[in-house]
């Protein structure tokens, strides 16, 4: 009984420090440039707009004041290929990057 407990133990505290791996463990794969997902998204004539100061508070928006969200991942995705993912990290404005799956 006690070896069991043992085990038990052993992969609850295995997995505690795996959920507790900082974010920096993932892979960077690169930055993020809103104007160039803006571009590639909407075509020229659209600019990224930030209207506050968190990551979520990005938008492209075009000379008539027209404004469209930016999918940050199908950025990462196509910049940096399909394995690609976004993420805002700290939640800042600037903090937004891209990582390997």
């Amino acid at each position: 009984m006690m070896l069991t407990n043992f085990n038990v133990l052993s992969v609850a505290a295995c997995a505690a420090a795996y959920l507790a791996m900082p974010v920096a463990a993932r892979t960077w794969a690169g930055s993020v440039d809103m104007e160039q997902a803006c571009s590639e998204q909407y075509g020229g004539g659209w600019t990224a707009k930030l209207s506050g100061s968190s990551g979520n508070d990005w938008a492209c928006v075009d000379g008539s004041g027209n404004s469209k969200s930016i999918n940050v991942d199908a950025y990462c995705s196509q910049t940096y290929g399909n394995a690609a993912y976004a993420d805002p990290q700290g939640g800042g404005a600037s903090d937004w990057g891209c990582y390997w799956r």
